[in-house]
């Protein structure tokens, strides 16, 4: 017997001796049992998602600029991940010499992954410009 048939039986035992003011009592311990199991439902469903987040987050590798997931070769959104800790897959739209390109189906984000990641830097041995005051 769990513990609200518990409480409804003490509450009709109460009622059937004719004790209004302890039936009263009974009822509110009834209705804040009720609220206290509804409560232990709704923190376990919780927790269990934040479980799943977590887990999902140890999961998750960023390799630039994409989010990765072992055994899984579809990059995941940045912005979605960081943002929101939702693991949206993106889109695949074209593959060109200078650039990949891919799209968040859900925050609408477009990556541009370039593939000449060089950095050019000024050289040492260039003139300052000249100035319009000569």
């Amino acid at each position: 017997m769990g513990i609200l048939d518990n409480a409804k039986e003490i509450a009709n035992s109460v009622h059937e001796i004719k004790n209004l003011e302890l039936y009263a009592r009974v009822l509110n311990l009834h209705s804040d049992i009720i609220q206290l199991v509804e409560d232990n439902s709704r923190l376990r469903a919780e927790n269990g998602e934040l479980n799943k987040k977590l887990q999902l987050r140890k999961k998750m590798a960023f390799k630039e600029p994409f989010y990765f997931q072992d055994g899984d070769e579809t990059p995941y959104c940045p912005s979605c991940w960081e943002t929101q800790s939702f693991a949206i897959h993106v889109v695949f739209v074209f593959n060109r010499e200078d650039a990949t390109r891919w799209d968040c189906p859900s925050c609408k984000t477009t990556y541009m992954d370039k593939k000449d990641r060089r950095v050019i830097r000024p050289h040492k041995n260039v003139p300052p410009s000249t100035s319009w005051m000569r």
